[in-house]
């Protein structure tokens, strides 16, 4: 995990680290903009200036390939868009100045990922001769799609602890271990799209982090308030993990067949470090992901002091 003494230390080509012994973070906004929009994005943005954004020509000779991609990213367009609605939400909200930094904070960082992956989906639906937008809202399964109409509702009414939980703990603390999964499976043909999920990544482990350690505040003395969120953790953390396991399944059984349709292109693509796509069976690999999913997301609710959602 990071800390806000390095926002670049994890590496997504590895397994998620154990999370560090606890340590006061900074939340306040003016150690954030040294860190981040100081230093950490213009690192991003010389890095990402150096790949050719140019869309492979094998998206056009391999429609599978050109619709798995389309699909992938309508995906981190909707996620996106979930949290950045929710963390702006929160921002008025706040019951404590961190918790305000905090939120409006990682509103800047989402509206940023929500630009980025649209714009690389805008990319992708031109060259296939599609209009820029139209992200089909019908590619959120119904339980996702009932886990966030159930945000949205927790942070209209100013819950601001539940809304934090469900958003930062629930959703991002469920999708952004997947990350490293997708930076290592688009590398091959789309090293663009891979920088962009990597940055991410980046940011996301710092939502979480964050989120788990001002939770924890936020709840410290009110057991009846843990106690409260901890109950609506658990039902939502069933539904959620339900909407997780069908995208996996449907996510990875499109991505294997398309890596297996292209063995010259994803011959090295790994699932985990040492341990390749095209080696591992597809029941394996899901159940890889899920295992991944399931154990960094018990050390963040711990982290919370959340366990009794477990």
């Amino acid at each position: 995990m990071i800390y806000a003494e390095s926002l670049e230390s994890v590496t997504p080509s590895e397994s998620i680290a154990p999370m560090p012994p606890r340590r006061p973070i900074d939340f306040s906004v003016a150690h954030w903009w040294r860190r981040v929009p100081g230093q950490q994005w213009p690192r991003q943005a010389e890095v990402l200036a150096a790949i050719d954004p140019t869309l492979s020509p094998l998206f056009q000779q391999s429609r599978p390939l050109a619709e798995v991609h389309r699909l992938d990213l309508a995906l981190f367009v909707v996620f996106e868009e979930v949290a950045l609605r929710v963390s702006g939400a929160l921002v008025r909200r706040a019951p404590t100045q961190d918790a305000l930094s905090f939120a409006a904070q990682q509103t800047l960082d989402e509206a940023q990922h929500y630009e980025v992956f649209l714009a690389r989906s805008n990319q992708a639906r031109a060259l296939s001769g599609l209009a820029p937008g139209g992200i089909d809202p019908a590619i959120l399964a119904p339980p996702l799609r009932r886990f966030v109409e159930h945000c949205y509702e927790v942070a209209d009414r100013g819950d601001f602890v539940e809304g934090l939980t469900l958003t930062n703990l629930l959703l991002e603390g469920m999708a952004y271990p997947l990350y490293a999964y997708e930076e290592r499976y688009w590398q091959p043909i789309d090293p663009y799209l891979a920088r962009l999920v990597r940055f991410a990544f980046v940011d996301e482990t710092r939502h979480v982090t964050y989120g788990a350690q001002l939770v924890s505040r936020l709840l410290f003395d009110d057991h009846a308030a843990r106690d409260r969120v901890a109950k609506t953790c658990r039902q939502a953390r069933v539904a959620l993990r339900e909407a997780f396991q069908y995208y996996i399944r449907v996510f990875v059984g499109l991505f294997d067949a398309v890596a297996r349709q292209h063995r010259d292109v994803f011959a090295d693509a790994e699932l985990a470090p040492g341990r390749r796509i095209a080696d591992t069976p597809y029941a394996e690999q899901v159940q890889h992901i899920l295992h991944a999913i399931d154990s960094e997301h018990r050390r963040l609710l711990a982290r919370a002091g959340l366990d009794l959602a477990l």
